[in-house]
Formats: structure tokens, sequence, C-alpha cells
């Protein structure tokens, strides 16, 4: 199953800046004339903050000053001293802040559109400016937009104050679930200026332009390209759009035009259909080729808008026979769940934190990634397009649904602007539904469920439709297409017990299905030595060895199990919650393969780098475990080489052969009092790679 993949990393923040450049410049190719087109600037700096519900007219003066991305939920920030100052004291805090800006407002904007758009604000968030309310959006994961045309005062300064609620809302998912829900502006915000007449940024926040892949053949591709056209003037606008996609080498490979005439104050989609021929496919990590569409609005022969978007050109499916199938052909679903908490500063993390990010599921070798349980960042989307990662997109409806008008209408809402926001990203193939649905008292969810399934198929057919079910025979898990469950052999389960759960579930969706979660705790600073004893999920011991130890069992029931066609570790970071006591370590879900500072790689995550990279690696398992207190032990290293050489203390040990999840074991190995040196040296052809550890054996400690 271990596929070959390419080792380099490339951030989408270049690629994105390059394939900018290399559409206006074609634009400029392309036509006879290029006015002023789109500008997107970055709001950041200049905020000014108050963690209190402060209100629309408070003074400023005293605010604290605030660069986006920001929350008020980082670790400092819900960490106080307790009454007597002995400790510090973890307070979530969940409720209504406020964030304000000034606006300077040239006098050149006038003639043109201005709109503001926010990537996510959390939970909830009211806009305002110069004291009239823009709108309201309630729901913390997706983008919103509004227009500030005719309510800027222009050659002056302008306010713009928002009001951001993460408080629980009965109408507003999640209602609950196992993460912490950050407050705050925590992804960037765009004031975006346009001509008159411009593709739109009003639908759904969406890039206004939507690329569907209609036929994929070895010959050729059939694509169609909706574009939201809107006239923002007041008389009617003829306007040609014309349509370029270009190669990965810049290379127009199909053109297009198409006229339309739009009323004052119309918003008109506005479809062409282009072809390439001998199409070059997104391959997923082994070739994550993409194309550019470069969309121009013309008005007298001049450009006056352009939006650019990644084309990915591939098929997905799932069937029984051959599992997963990216471009008819069969591709490991090797994945990771990924929550967007990073290190102490909560959801508010930077493109160089999404970066580091990548660059570590990079090097696992993991081919996909569950978004869990919300959707996450464009910026995210991005580096997956370019480095060949499938994405798992989830709405953010998880454990519990409210029977309620307003409580669906804001479901579907949140549904549609992630489909849209995201519709046109190669890496995406699954639309996720829910997670653990039915984990409390509440509504039977099966009503809005298939109601969500029918959005979904109308909005995307392209796509895989599944979710994440911790239960048997429950009617939801028959909605979607593929169901995936959640099971925690080792931990919240016996070990041992993955193939009978493997088989339960099969049984259950009477299909190959996938796991979407399974796992286990480790506070890397706690070990165990000898025979292990299961650890205590809700327990104040999580060994690190423990953790290893469920992934080894695990795996080596699920690789190439021919009931599944994917599986998900969960979780690739730790990550805060705030109602975790757990493990050593107090507000923190620790079945990372990774620590949350992304600092340190447990044991386990090496474990899965042998088997699903093909990077030449080992590693010796257990390298935190000193000091020890037996004299002799059991040794494992990691390793997808051809060939290992184990020393200890200089001495070679006879060799063995991996099993077949690439553990290599060593018994009974005798260490000597005080310092032990252990060194692995593994050859792959012409490669040599190298681990090496101390341990220091001490007299056992008294027993109490």
């Amino acid at each position: 199953m271990n596929n070959s993949f390419p080792q380099s990393f490339r951030t989408a923040a270049s690629l994105g800046r390059a394939l900018f450049l290399a559409a206006l410049f074609l634009a400029a190719s392309l036509v006879s004339g290029l006015a002023d087109t789109r500008q997107d600037i970055l709001l950041l700096d200049s905020w000014k903050f108050i963690k209190a519900d402060a209100g629309l007219t408070a003074a400023t003066g005293a605010w604290t000053p605030v660069t986006l991305p920001h929350t008020w939920n980082t670790k400092a920030a819900d960490t106080t001293p307790s009454s007597d100052g002995t400790e510090k004291k973890y307070s979530f805090f969940r409720g209504a802040c406020w964030y304000a800006r000034d606006l300077d407002v040239p006098t050149a904007w006038q003639g043109q559109r201005v709109f503001i758009r926010f990537e996510a604000a959390s939970l909830v968030a009211k806009v305002y400016l110069n004291g009239e309310l823009l709108g309201e959006h309630r729901g913390g994961f997706t983008a919103f937009t509004y227009e500030l045309t005719g309510r800027l005062h222009y050659g002056a300064k302008n306010e713009l104050r928002v009001m951001v609620d993460n408080a629980r809302k009965a109408d507003v998912p999640p209602l609950s679930g196992d993460f912490n829900v950050d407050g705050g502006i925590y992804r960037p915000v765009h004031l975006l200026l346009t001509a008159p007449v411009c593709i739109t940024p009003l639908d759904h926040a969406s890039p206004g332009v939507y690329l569907t892949t209609k036929s994929l053949t070895e010959t050729n591709a059939q694509i169609e390209v909706k574009t939201m056209v809107a006239n923002g003037g007041t008389k009617a606008a003829d306007v040609l759009i014309k349509i370029a996609i270009t190669d990965a080498a810049g290379k127009v490979v199909a053109m297009s035009e198409q006229p339309a005439t739009l009323a004052a104050g119309e918003t008109r989609a506005v479809v062409s259909a282009l072809a390439v021929a001998a199409p070059h496919r997104w391959q997923g990590r082994k070739d994550p080729y993409l194309y550019t569409t470069t969309v121009s609005v013309m008005r007298d022969g001049v450009v006056t808008d352009v939006v650019s978007q990644p084309l990915g050109l591939r098929t997905v499916a799932i069937t029984e026979e051959k599992g997963f199938l990216l471009n008819d052909q069969p591709y490991p679903i090797y994945g990771v769940n990924r929550h967007q908490d990073w290190g102490d500063q909560g959801w508010a993390a930077t493109p160089a934190n999404y970066d580091e990010d990548e660059r570590i599921i990079l090097d696992l070798g993991a081919t996909a990634i569950r978004l869990a349980h919300y959707p996450q960042s464009d910026y995210w989307h991005n580096l997956c397009d370019h480095n060949g990662l499938l994405l798992w997109n989830e709405v953010s409806l998880v454990n519990e649904i409210r029977d309620t008008p307003e409580f669906s209408a804001n479901a579907e809402q949140q549904l549609c602007e992630l489909i849209l926001q995201r519709y046109n990203h190669p890496s995406v193939a699954f639309w996720g539904l829910f997670n653990e649905m039915g984990s409390s008292k509440t509504t039977t969810p099966d009503a809005l469920l298939r109601h969500l399934k029918t959005v979904v198929q109308e909005l995307d057919s392209s796509r895989l439709i599944v979710c994440a079910s911790d239960k048997l025979k429950a009617s939801f898990n028959q909605i979607p297409d593929h169901p995936c469950y959640n099971k925690y052999p080792g931990w919240y389960a016996p070990v041992g017990k993955m193939g009978e759960m493997i088989t339960n579930c099969a049984a259950d969706a009477g299909k190959r299905v996938a796991f979407a979660e399974y796992g286990a705790g480790a506070n890397t600073a706690q070990h165990a030595e000898g025979v292990l004893k299961k650890a205590e999920a809700r327990g104040p011991f999580h060994p690190e060895e423990w953790q290893t130890r469920v992934h080894e069992d695990d795996w080596a029931v699920m690789k190439n199990n021919p009931l599944l066609w994917g599986s998900f570790v969960w979780v690739m970071f730790d990550f805060q919650v705030a109602s975790r006591h757990e493990g050593g370590q107090p507000n923190l879900n620790d079945k990372g393969l990774v620590t949350q500072d992304r600092k340190i790689k447990k044991d386990a995550y090496y474990f899965y780098q042998a088997n699903w990279s093909d990077k030449p690696m080992v590693r010796i398992a257990a390298h935190r475990l000193t000091p020890r207190h037996l004299a002799e032990t059991d040794i494992e290293v990691f390793s997808n080489c051809d060939a290992v050489e184990l020393k200890v203390n200089g001495q070679a040990l006879p060799p063995v052969a991996p099993d077949k999840v690439r553990v290599l074991r060593w018994a009974g190995v005798k260490l000597q009092p005080g310092r032990n040196v252990i060194e692995a040296t593994a050859r792959s052809g012409q490669t040599n790679v190298t681990d090496t550890c101390e341990w220091v054996l001490e007299p056992a400690p008294p027993k109490s």
C-alpha cells in the first residue's frame, strides 16, 4: 500500500503569489488594455480590543492594541492566578468582546465598489461601520462579506467596530464538542476594491467563480466555469467574460469569451465551457499538478476585474472491489485528524504555523486529513492543493442538534458557505455531514441530515458524502453515502478489539468503511517499563509507551484490511480542551502524534512514518524512557529501510527481521548500570540513516 510520494515541500504563500502575478500578466497579455483591477488590502494591524461587552459607543482609548489573527482564548489569556496566588487556574472564557479599527478612505476610491471580507470570526459577529450595522454572521468557521460602498466617508476616517461572541448559542452549531470554541477574529480580514461591474464577492463570500470538471478522460477534460458577475452601477452594462486556463508552466491551454448584458443592480451567473486537451491530472501526493483558471471581466476592451482560481483535474470514488480511487486508480488513505488549535495561540494561527503543520504531516507520509470538526482556513486548503493532501471537510454538527427552524437554517447556511467557499480546491474529496451524532438526549437528527445531504448533492455532486459515527445500528448512519466510524480499542474499549470493530462497522454500513478516529493518549513526560498495563483514558497516567502499543496493534489489523477504504488517526497534534484534566496535563487532549507546541514527535509518529513514508528513516522507540530500572529490556526500532543494525554500548546485536508493520524487536537486551548508548543504523540502497539515544539504568526505588 505504501506509494511513492515527492518529498519536496512548497508553501502556498510563495506559490499563491506566483499564481496571482502570473494571472495578472496573462490577463494583460490577452486583452488590449488593463485598468485598475481589484485590490485586496489586508486589515491585520491597528485593531483595538476589549475583553468585555463594551457596546457600540464605548470610548476605545483604553482598549488593547492587537494584530490579527487574534483570539481571547490563548492559553495565557485563559490562565489566571488562583485565589491564594500560588498556582495558575485555567478559566476558558466564552462571551462577547469588541474590536475597533479606523479606516482611512481616500477620495480616489469614489466610483469603486468596496467590500470587507472576514475569513472567520467566532462564533457570532456583528459588524458596524460608522455606527451603522452592516450585518450579523452566525457561525464561527466560514467567511462572510459586506459591501461598504455608499456608506463610506471619503477623504476621512471611518470607524469599523465588530462585536464577536463565542458564547454557546442554541441556533448555532456546534452546540457541544470535545474541543474549545475560541472567540475572536482569528483569521485575516480583507478590504476588497473593485470596479462597479465585478465578479461578486457576495455570493456566500466565495470567490464568485466555480470550476466544475464535467468529464475527464486521457485525451480531454471538459470544464464548466460559472462566473457570478454583478453590476453595481446605475445603468445597464455590456461586458465580456474572458477565461483562460494555463498549465503549470504558464502556457494557455484553453480560452473562451462570453458576452453578457447586466441591468443596473443585477447579479448573473455567466456559464462558459472549455476543453483541455491531454489533461495532466492532479494525482495527490504523487503529482499534485495544478492548472490556473483566470476569469477577466472586460468593458470597452479594458479588463476591470480579475479572479484566478486553482484547477486540479481529478476524480474520486469508493468501490467495494478496490476501495478509494483517485483518478480510477487505488490510492491509500493514510489519514490524520487536525484541529486548528495551535500551541498556546489557540485558533489564532499564522501562515508560518500552517506551513509547519503541513511540513510535519508531509514528513509523516500521510495522504489525507480530516478537518475536525469544522471548516478550516483557505490558506490551509491552498497548502493541501499544492502538496497533494486530500481533505475531508466537515460541517460543525457535533454530538447534537436542535429541532428548531433557526438551528436548521443556520446548519444549512454553514454548509452552503463551506461548499461554495471551498468548491474549487482539488484537495477536497469528502463532505462530512456530522460527527458522533446522538451523543446527547436531543431530537433524532435524521430529517435535518437528509435535507443537508440533498443540499450537498445540489451544490456539488462530484465529491463523496461521509460522516463520523461512534454508534452502530443508528438510522442516521445510513444517510451519508459512506458512513465512517470513531472507535478506540485500547483506550475507551479493550485492547485487541480492532478486528472485531472493523467487522461490526462494515456490517453496520453494509459496505467498506473508513475509521474516522482511533488512537490513544500520551504524555511525553510519562513512561512505563516492562509489561504494560492499559492506561486509563480519563486517568492521570498516560505513558507514551501505551500509545505506541495501541497504534502498533491497531495498524497491524487495519493495514491492507479489505473491509476498510481508509483510516484517520486521532489526532495529529495535541489540542486544548477546557473540560479535560487527565494524563498529568490539564486542559489538553493528548492523543496527538505530536505535542501541542509541535516540538516533540511522539513514538507513534515515527511508527506511522515507518509505515507510510518512503523517505528512509529509523527511530528507536522509547527514546525518552530514562532513567530506567529494569536491567533487561526489549528494544523496538521503527524503520522503512532494507536492513537495520542495532548497537548497545558499541556492541552489535544479532540482526532481526521486521514484522508486517515495520517494527524490529530485540528481546531481553541487558543494560549496564549507569549510562547506555543505543544506536540504530538503517540502510536503504546507498542511503544510511541513524538514530541514537542514551538510557541511564538506576537501581529501582524502594517500594513504599
